[in-house]
């Protein structure tokens, strides 16, 4: 339960006096989460080629971050990072399709310590079940490759507005827009007019299956609307804080699986009416460890730095101040997804530096030059063995990589100009390179050893678990 000096510390943060402490109610905690929907795609984020008036709404009542950062760019261990408020190797889920170390605490654990009920509905995808006690709360699909999203937001009510004596926490996890794109209706959009990104060559099967993938991205939006909704149609919406993440990047070049900005940025916004000010937006560097010990102190708890990876950034939602990391760090072990392919990187708000610890390798991936390889990666091939000059740089930037990659974010938002071998910028290469070393070394992370099947199958073997087939 929460103790009398954090109490009191609430109820100043709450604007209340002592003499009001006891109507104090603690605010309930919403996280909505999207399904690898690339944070450039939403309206408020700058898209073009959707509306998302719901999303763009939410932005609009709450506090939007414009440099939120996911640690890997896979949704096992973005989900892991999530709810225990850890880097990947200290919880131990550092692949896709691994798992947390057995006993390992995690938001229901120690939200439910403070008094809390903690729900999930939705897509899960953590191990192993036994860290994660989360009560399940129907009404939203749990299969991310489900063909037909079976989705009834209704049904998370009952979870809501039961016992209104006590504080509650949902995690709700839409499916949208993880492939295979095959929900909402992609002829409203005209795929011919579509504004194509930098990070994407112009063939006719990329516009095709943007149109898809943007179908679902107008699903997820009306599903953000209608929670919105059920909670201000049950007297719940004042006293509920609710984030939005939109998780890593897209399934689409330099998006999920690698460790660019389109792979690890997420759009990331605040909600709670009278205490987080409306229309505001924030450059604080934030992680998605951040998250958990950030829940932990708003019901009353201390988070204390020996239990997470992340910090607490609730002075950025309250507008005390709009600092908060220095630096926010990236990681991806290729395995299972493809051949090995182990990737580091930093980040400092302006600058990315990226080591590519494998670079004599060619990058195989889930869609790329792998057993199944996607129609629209081929179709950049194709034009660029064509002599479509363009495509053919996005498809050597995704396959053949350098050692080292520096990139100023800020001027160069889809990351192609390589700054790692202009003189003029040694000095921040090697800043940034020195602050990533330092931090793998903390981590104890080995590097290229890591990034291996053995390495997945002894974590895998941990929790009982069925070993990955290459």
């Amino acid at each position: 339960m929460i103790g009398t000096k954090r109490y009191w510390a609430l109820t100043v943060l709450l604007g209340c006096t002592m003499a009001h402490a006891a109507e104090v109610r603690r605010p309930n905690l919403v996280f909505i989460l999207a399904d690898d929907c690339a944070h450039s795609s939403l309206g408020c984020y700058g898209g073009k080629n959707v509306a998302t008036p719901n999303i763009d709404r939410l932005a609009q009542e709450g506090l939007k971050f414009n440099q939120a950062f996911v640690t890997m760019s896979m949704c096992v261990p973005f989900r892991a990072e999530l709810y225990t408020g850890l880097y990947p190797y200290r919880s131990g889920c550092a692949w896709n399709h691994s798992a947390t170390h057995p006993g390992t605490r995690s938001a229901p654990t120690w939200l439910s310590e403070l008094g809390y009920r903690v729900g999930i509905s939705g897509k899960r995808h953590f191990h192993p079940e036994s860290n994660f006690p989360f009560e399940t709360v129907a009404g939203f699909e749990k299969n991310c490759v489900a063909k037909i999203n079976h989705y009834n937001p209704e049904k998370i009510v009952p979870f809501l507005t039961r016992n209104a004596d006590q504080p509650f926490a949902l995690y709700i996890c839409s499916t949208h827009p993880h492939r295979p794109w095959t929900d909402g209706d992609p002829s409203q959009f005209n795929a011919s007019e579509l504004t194509l990104p930098a990070a994407l060559a112009d063939t006719p099967e990329i516009r095709s299956n943007l149109t898809q993938y943007l179908a679902e991205v107008a699903k997820l939006d009306e599903q953000v609307g209608d929670i919105m909704r059920l909670l201000k149609e049950n007297g719940l919406d004042e006293n509920t804080v609710v984030l939005f993440s939109s998780e890593q990047g897209w399934q689409f070049p330099g998006g999920k699986w690698n460790c660019w900005d389109l792979s690890l940025h997420t759009a990331f916004i605040a909600r709670w009416p009278g205490h987080i000010q409306a229309g505001r937006e924030t450059d604080a560097l934030v992680q998605i460890c951040d998250v958990l010990p950030t829940f932990v102190e708003l019901a009353g708890g201390t988070p204390a730095a020996a239990d997470f990876d992340g910090r607490s950034f609730m002075n950025v939602l309250l507008g005390m101040t709009d600092k908060h990391r220095d630096v926010v760090f990236g990681i991806h072990n290729n395995v299972p997804e493809g051949k090995p392919y182990p990737i580091r990187t930093v980040y400092d708000g302006t600058y990315r530096f990226i080591m590519n610890l494998d670079s004599e390798l060619n990058y195989v991936g889930r869609y790329i030059n792998g057993k199944k390889p996607s129609s629209w990666f081929a179709s950049m091939e194709e034009a660029a063995a064509g002599g479509d000059t363009y495509a053919g740089k996005i498809v050597q930037r995704m396959v053949k990589r350098p050692p080292e990659e520096l990139y100023c974010t800020i001027s160069d938002p889809f990351e192609l100009d390589n700054l790692a071998l202009k003189p003029e910028y040694d000095a921040i290469r090697n800043r940034l390179r020195n602050t990533l070393l330092k931090w793998l070394d903390d981590e104890k992370d080995p590097g290229e050893m890591m990034d291996s099947y053995d390495a997945l199958n002894a974590n895998r073997k941990a929790v009982c678990m069925k070993p990955a087939q290459p």
